[in-house]
């Protein structure tokens, strides 16, 4: 996993090189108001903690070439479990006048469930361009959410025939690393 993380980075870094050298006019970022639209396939780091589908949305602007703030939220589910996270969103991009643009994200906010418990993620990526201002970004994510508590019971029967049943509460960390794809207008 980690030769394909850095193989993955190493990537970024070279298309980024080749886009420098690329002569392009007329594809920059645009400034202003923008949307995207993603789906991000995770996987936990607890064992008990099966992978998760999110689907979510960002609106912001771009501040300059470079820099872009934006909140959204989300929904993630997989067949035991819903988190809502809801978010503010930053993102550095490195080359803004090319068609291939690596980039850093930063999220940061909170999900909502039973209760709320703080949410983050930090992605990179590579944001590929069109002359329509309309773009489609690949990035790693690594996502922590913070440890959710559950409550479960366990019964047994004594020496003497008797059932007993505990109370008990469990943690499960759904914090992971995950692939997202995205689709920028």
């Amino acid at each position: 996993m980690k030769r394909l993380l850095l193989t993955f980075v190493l990537s970024l870094f070279v298309l980024g090189a080749i886009a420098q050298n690329d002569e392009i006019t007329g594809v920059r970022i645009p400034e202003g108001y923008r949307g995207s639209l993603e789906l991000t396939n995770s996987w936990h780091f607890d064992e008990n903690m099966p992978a998760t589908i999110q689907l979510s949305t960002t609106h912001g602007v771009f501040l300059n070439e470079h820099i872009y703030a934006g909140l959204g939220a989300a929904f993630e589910w997989n067949a035991d479990y819903l988190f809502v996270p809801i978010f503010a969103n930053a993102r550095y991009v490195f080359l803004s006048c090319s068609r291939v643009n690596p980039f850093v994200s930063l999220r940061l906010g909170s999900y909502i469930r039973e209760n709320m418990g703080a949410y983050g993620d930090l992605a990179i990526g590579a944001r590929f361009a069109t002359k329509s201002d309309l773009a489609f970004s690949i990035m790693v994510v690594g996502t922590y959410y913070s440890k959710i508590k559950y409550n479960y019971s366990e019964s047994y029967i004594d020496a003497f025939g008797y059932m007993h049943t505990e109370y008990l509460e469990g943690k499960i960390n759904p914090s992971g690393i995950g692939v997202r794809v995205c689709f920028e207008w």
